[in-house]
């Protein structure tokens, strides 16, 4: 999980920003270095097919960069970056009918195809087992849920957002944000009842 932004680092960002708008192809390139990591995580859980995440992820900054000229430096970058992923891949999702998203991803350098946790040492195998289950449990009543639920909780919980963010990141009220997740960890709870 990431930590919020820091004032300093919206202060440096948007700088980056208004010189990647005056035609600065490292400042640009800088922002993409930063944020390309976590807008294409986020990508990927979002939509679960990692080749089109990557696709997602690079036309998200192609967007980015064709409204460098409409952003207003005084805002924070992380949550218009969010909104134009979110955004972008709804729109996918809208084109392919996907029913559900897994959060899992390709870790090529590994050759594994999940999210790579390091089991408990201390933990018996039978316990490793019954943990690997409820984690799939987890992924899978997550990725059931309808992309509006889905989206903001991954966002509150995976990466670490605040609901100020997540509400500027899905230009939404603060309350509506807050309540798609109050009913996403709901709806997560009703599916997740027998492990509870």
């Amino acid at each position: 999980m990431e930590p919020a932004v820091l004032p300093n680092q919206v202060d440096a960002d948007s700088a980056l920003a208004r010189q990647a708008a005056a035609g600065d192809e490292t400042a640009f390139e800088g922002l993409v270095g930063k944020y390309s990591r976590p807008i294409l995580d986020y990508c990927r859980r979002l939509v679960g097919d990692a080749t089109a995440a990557e696709d997602l992820a690079q036309e998200t900054f192609v967007k980015f960069y064709l409204g460098l000229s409409t952003f207003d430096p005084s805002r924070p970058v992380p949550p218009y970056l969010y909104r134009i992923a979110h955004n972008h891949c709804l729109d996918w999702l809208r084109k392919k009918r996907l029913p559900t998203v897994s959060l899992t991803w390709e870790d090529e350098e590994a050759g594994t195809v999940r999210e790579a946790e390091a089991p408990d040492a201390t933990l018996a195998p039978d316990e490793l087992v019954e943990r690997a289950e409820v984690q799939q449990a987890v992924d899978d009543a997550l990725a059931s849920l309808p992309p509006t639920y889905r989206g903001a909780l991954i966002m509150r919980h995976r990466e670490g957002m605040s609901y100020e963010e997540i509400a500027e990141a899905l230009d939404m009220p603060l309350g509506t944000v807050k309540a798609r997740i109050h009913r996403g960890r709901e709806r997560l709870q009703q599916k997740l009842a027998k492990y509870v």
